[in-house]
């Protein structure tokens, strides 16, 4: 047996070996457009790489509203998403509590069409933005701090693609998305310029508002995998200085403070649907930004 067929042979036992010993991990589908999906599975493997593990990556795409992909991540259907933080969700599979935006996801702006962004301006009063007619999806926990909060108008649906449709012929007027979201989500959906409307369609980002409240969106794992449970909460207490330079440093999270700038602010100070724990999280583990 000559050297070349030696080295093949003992490099495919070595890649067995080594596939042989990684673990599985068959993460949520990200969604179309979405660099908010795009950046938790980026952090995903870099704390699996970061722990020393080899992971085995699979997509899951089948389930519909939020609430039933929590139930099939409580029975194992698959093993981690990543979601913003209630104590329903919490009952269903195991958070791990460390905010992977550091807070921004309840930084939050509004998709809406072009006949409601005329009647949008800075220093609006908030009792009259809460008049507006929002849209979020069924199952998101955002729907309890936005009626806890004073919007009365919130309509859900399960379909996420259906929420845009309903901005577009403007049958709702806003959809709050984390500054994180709406970019990469209505780039793929619509031709977007430079001001961020569409050129054909009924859509664009407001640049006028900012709507604050807290919500952590946290990695949730179903119950079956103590395995990955353990490993991220390692990953995260000992690297965590490594995560901070893989936040500061993502072009979606650089991009997003940009953003930020030069917006009415508004508050939401109450989230009851946080769990004591999660509540509680340290503040050195959310941003300070200073508005």
């Amino acid at each position: 047996m000559n050297r070349k067929i030696i080295f093949i042979l003992l490099l495919s036992f070595l890649l067995n070996s080594s596939f042989s010993n990684a673990i599985e991990i068959k993460h949520v589908a990200p969604r179309e457009g979405s660099t908010l999906d795009q950046y938790a599975l980026d952090l995903l493997k870099f704390l699996v790489e970061k722990s020393g593990a080899q992971a085995e990556f699979k997509i899951f795409n089948k389930f519909g509203a939020q609430t039933r992909r929590e139930m099939l991540l409580q029975d194992g259907h698959y093993d981690i998403d990543w979601l913003g933080a209630s104590k329903e969700i919490e009952g269903r599979a195991t958070p791990i509590r460390f905010p992977i935006f550091r807070g921004l996801l309840g930084h939050r702006v509004f998709i809406t069409n072009k006949e409601t962004s005329k009647t949008l301006k800075r220093g609006m009063p908030f009792d009259e933005l809460k008049n507006y007619k929002l849209i979020q999806g069924q199952g998101w926990g955002d729907v309890a701090i936005l009626k806890d909060g004073g919007f009365s108008k919130v309509r859900t649906i399960a379909n996420f693609e259906n929420i845009f449709n309903m901005i577009d012929l403007a049958r709702v007027d806003l959809f709050p998305r984390a500054i994180i979201e709406p970019y990469g989500e209505l780039r793929s959906r619509c031709n977007l310029d430079n001001k961020y409307v569409c050129t054909d369609k009924n859509m664009r980002i407001d640049e006028k508002l900012l709507l604050i409240y807290k919500l952590p969106m946290l990695y949730f794992v179903s119950p079956e995998r103590q395995d990955i449970i353990k490993l991220l909460n390692t990953a995260f207490e000992e690297h965590y200085n490594d995560y901070l330079t893989f936040f500061n440093n993502h072009p979606l999270i650089k991009d997003a403070l940009s953003k930020l700038k030069g917006r009415s602010i508004y508050h939401i100070k109450e989230n009851s649907s946080l769990s004591e724990e999660t509540n509680m999280i340290a503040d050195k583990y959310w941003l300070n930004l200073k508005m």
